[in-house]
């Protein structure tokens, strides 16, 4: 039985793949930061000679935008050296390594949606790191797979979603930016995926090429139409007024710690024949529908 070690176990991610994997396909090893550091190059070592992976799933990541200005360090350990670690362990016994990236290594100035070749230009610490991380993966393996994505929503963990929902319904206003445009994922499909592409290279179907691919939502909108599309569906459960207390602002006058790219659009174009993009207002009515009852 193949071996597959995934990462990041208690993130939206890792929660979805433990979810969806099938164990009777493989012997499976799910961890978290408190049984597998991928910061701690001895421990990665030990456990890539223990367990002797076929495909490693890497969901592990510092995600916390704002913080991570103040955090560089520890984004930098998460972002970036954790991934080099696990890339240089790879390489060594030949294990496939599908390791996800952030729209956050784009500058935003792209009037259509990025392809996987443009050129990053990230704006905050969180995107250079992040991009610091896909260049460690590329520099140092031949057999990975980068899935580029953006906005990942779920019913697990913090999320834009769940933010939302649990905002005070007597709030005077909810101030959401409109000029930020992205397209929402849920973490579920971005799961499917992941284990999609570690089967395929296992059972050596060739549908998937090593390289970067860019997967999220099928539809681009603001966070701000986001905000109203969450607050639509769960009108049909308890109409409790939060929709009319919406308010569109710029991102100037919300004035975020980090600066953030005005357009986050992935084209997803090369991945779209091998495993279609995510319908994410279906996903949104089931992440909703699941969080209110």
């Amino acid at each position: 039985m193949d071996r597959l070690l995934v990462t990041g176990l208690k993130g939206q991610i890792g929660q979805s793949i433990q979810a969806r994997v099938d164990h009777q396909l493989w012997d499976v090893l799910l961890t978290d930061i408190d049984t597998l550091d991928i910061t701690n190059a001895e421990q990665v070592s030990l456990f890539f000679l223990q367990f002797r992976p076929d495909v490693v799933i890497n969901t592990a990541a510092y995600t916390q935008v704002d913080k991570a200005e103040k955090e560089v360090a520890i984004a930098e350990a998460a972002n970036a050296y954790g991934p080099y670690l696990l890339a240089k362990e790879c390489q060594k016994i030949g294990a496939l390594l599908i390791h996800f990236s952030t729209e956050y290594i784009f500058g935003g100035h792209d009037k259509a949606g990025y392809l996987e070749t443009d050129k990053p230009a990230p704006l905050n610490v969180y995107g250079r790191t992040k991009l610091q991380g896909d260049q460690y993966v590329k520099s140092y393996l031949t057999n990975y797979i980068i899935i580029r994505t953006s906005w990942v929503f779920s019913e697990y963990q913090h999320n834009f979603v769940a933010t939302m929902l649990s905002l005070n319904r007597n709030t005077d206003e909810i101030r959401v930016v409109n000029d930020q445009l992205g397209c929402p994922t849920y973490a579920g499909d971005l799961a499917n995926l992941a284990l999609d592409i570690a089967k395929d290279y296992t059972l050596e179907t060739g549908r998937y090429q090593f390289g970067e691919y860019n997967f999220c939502g099928d539809r681009g909108v603001s966070w701000f139409d986001f905000a109203c599309a969450i607050f639509e569906e769960s009108n049909k459960y308890q109409s409790d007024g939060r929709y009319l207390n919406l308010k569109a602002v710029t991102s100037e006058e919300y004035a975020s710690i980090a600066k953030r790219p005005k357009n986050g659009i992935l084209n997803c174009h090369k991945i779209s024949p091998i495993f279609k993009p995510s319908n994410w207002r279906e996903k949104l009515q089931h992440v909703v529908k699941k969080s209110i009852a």
